[in-house]
């Protein structure tokens, strides 16, 4: 892979934070596509770079941005409706967009101060990662978010190589997604901890997204086998 392909991902990076503060963006589509494009550029920096942690904090600031609108977006939908029927849905919006307007606001004073270098220090084709199999990993939170930000360092590697292995390619992004449906559905029942749903309704709804998230994490340790069995 040359330079000039890692380069023109930073140009992409500096095109789209500027669009974003210009235009006051703040739609959850908008948060997404910022956070795709800073995850896959951070992926490709040296960590020796000074960039390096300034792409990290546009992620870290953006994080709560994203798991509200995910929360709303995907979670709550999720849900079977004789239990969305019963949360008041509504006022649960209304507390939360306040918060997250705060953070929006947030997010545009950091993307205003933040300047794009012309050139910057990537990894070296050559830097390998530290092989995991992730074959110990439970059902838990924690550990499987911290494997799930080593499969997308993984992945952004396999999409900037030559030439791509399509196969590996489509095997970690079903990895990546399934994690990520775990690590929000544990996201949205944290926030239904801090709201006032009743004891009997969060029960229930925790039952659910367990048996949901069992069913998932088998799913993942299939794929995961079929993704080191595609490295022999």
């Amino acid at each position: 892979m040359n330079n000039q392909h890692y380069l023109k991902k930073l140009k992409e990076f500096k095109k789209y934070v500027k669009s974003f503060v210009n235009s006051r963006k703040s739609g959850h589509k908008e948060i997404h596509s910022l956070r795709v494009i800073s995850r896959e550029l951070h992926s490709l920096l040296s960590d020796a770079d000074p960039f390096y942690d300034r792409v990290k904090k546009v992620i870290k600031i953006s994080n709560k941005i994203r798991d509200t609108d995910v929360f709303f977006e995907f979670f709550v939908p999720s849900l079977p409706k004789k239990y969305r029927n019963k949360l008041e849905i509504e006022s649960i919006r209304k507390y939360t967009n306040k918060s997250r307007k705060k953070k929006i606001e947030k997010l545009h004073i950091y993307l205003k101060s933040l300047v794009v270098p012309k050139n910057v220090l990537f990894r070296s084709e050559n830097d390998q990662l530290n092989f995991v199999s992730g074959e110990e990993l439970r059902l838990d939170k924690t550990q499987l978010h911290k494997y799930r930000i080593y499969i997308k360092r993984i992945l952004a590697k396999e999409k900037n190589s030559v030439p791509k292995n399509e196969t590996r390619i489509k095997i970690l992004t079903k990895i990546k997604d399934i994690l990520g449906m775990i690590h929000d559905d544990y996201n949205g029942l944290e926030r239904l901890n801090l709201c006032d749903v009743n004891a009997v309704l969060l029960s229930k709804i925790k039952s659910f997204i367990q048996e949901k998230n069992e069913k998932l994490y088998n799913r993942f340790k299939n794929l995961n086998r079929e993704y080191i069995g595609s490295l022999a």
